[in-house]
């Protein structure tokens, strides 16, 4: 018997405001980024956390 994964978050369309006011980027920004790496939240976090650290 194999052990499933438990299942990532994702940002839903719906909430693309809220988790880019959360994280301090546009949604413009957001939908770059989802475009570029998918919609794993955190994935994005971290894109989000490095492109802090790079200005």
């Amino acid at each position: 018997m194999t052990k499933k994964q438990p299942k990532r978050e994702v940002v839903e369309v719906h909430e693309d405001a809220v988790f880019a006011v959360e994280n301090g980027i546009t949604r413009e920004q957001l939908r770059d980024l989802i475009r570029v790496l998918g919609n794993d939240r955190e994935t994005l976090v971290e894109a989000v956390l490095a492109l802090r650290n790079v200005r």
